[in-house]
């Protein structure tokens, strides 16, 4: 098993934000906002505002321009994050093509691949499809952290149980097979 690099699961964990989710419709739908502007479109805070869109721009995200004392924001991939460009493209076909109502099943995806295990339990079923014990041999992770990890994914829809073995199925979302096929690099 390759190591992937743990920038993936770390940037799931920043998709998986609600606010940050609203954030990133308004940079698609108007880009070069400051921070104020951002903060007032989606009613929080300017401290928290900035807050998301600094962690969101360290996942490789944003490009950030600096016009005096004003920061304004724009997505964009940062070319030394190695999954930042098909996440990026990713996310602006998702939310040009979908209604805010739709967010919750982007967030649900990221959510799932939102841990290390998990990201390490998926690349051991996208080879085959495994059993609990099978995946605990390889991977080393206490039994009741497999399953804990191995339910969410479930949950999240990403993986399938039939009698005792998980196969990974990645639902047709966009963000799933991004997903995916960045796992499988």
């Amino acid at each position: 098993m390759h190591e992937l690099n743990p920038t993936l699961w770390r940037t799931c964990r920043v998709l998986a934000g609600k606010t940050r989710m609203l954030l990133l419709r308004q940079l698609q739908g108007k880009p070069g906002q400051s921070v104020s502007m951002l903060a007032q479109a989606v009613k929080v805070g300017l401290s928290d505002a900035s807050q998301e869109l600094r962690r969101i721009q360290s996942r490789g995200l944003l490009h950030v321009d600096h016009k005096g004392p004003f920061v304004y924001y724009r997505l964009g991939a940062d070319p030394q994050v190695p999954s930042a460009a098909p996440l990026v493209k990713t996310l602006k076909d998702f939310l040009s093509r979908s209604t805010p109502e739709q967010d919750g099943e982007f967030i649900r995806i990221a959510t799932g691949f939102a841990h290390a295990r998990r990201i390490a339990i998926v690349q051991q079923l996208i080879q085959t499809p495994q059993t609990l014990p099978m995946l605990q041999s390889t991977l080393r992770i206490p039994q009741s952290a497999l399953s804990h990890h191995a339910d969410i994914l479930r949950r999240m829809g990403l993986v399938q149980r039939e009698g005792s073995w998980l196969i990974f199925s990645p639902p047709a979302h966009p963000l799933a097979q991004t997903l995916a096929r960045l796992i499988r690099q």
